[in-house]
């Protein structure tokens, strides 16, 4: 019973963007640079209201994220900051 939803950032891999999730008793929004971009009611009956970890997932290829390019050798996954409010 997955509730997502799919954007596409064409300059993702280039620039740094502020990626947000809003997380209050009634919802939980998910932006990029400032534009919500999917929001999910929150209740008793989602998996989300539970103590979590931050993981960073660097994961290719695969059904969700489509083949991986033959060529490619390596990479960096840089993130400038994680900010958490409560």
């Amino acid at each position: 019973t997955a509730n997502g939803n799919t954007t596409m950032i064409s300059n993702a891999t280039t620039e740094f963007h502020l990626y947000t999730l809003e997380w209050t008793a009634s919802s939980i929004k998910i932006s990029v640079d400032n534009q919500v971009y999917h929001t999910v009611t929150n209740s008793s009956g989602i998996p989300f209201n539970h103590d979590f970890f931050f993981i960073l997932n660097i994961a290719m290829g695969g059904g969700l994220g489509g083949a991986v390019d033959s060529a490619f050798t390596n990479a960096t996954m840089e993130v400038d900051y994680i900010r958490v409010y409560k």
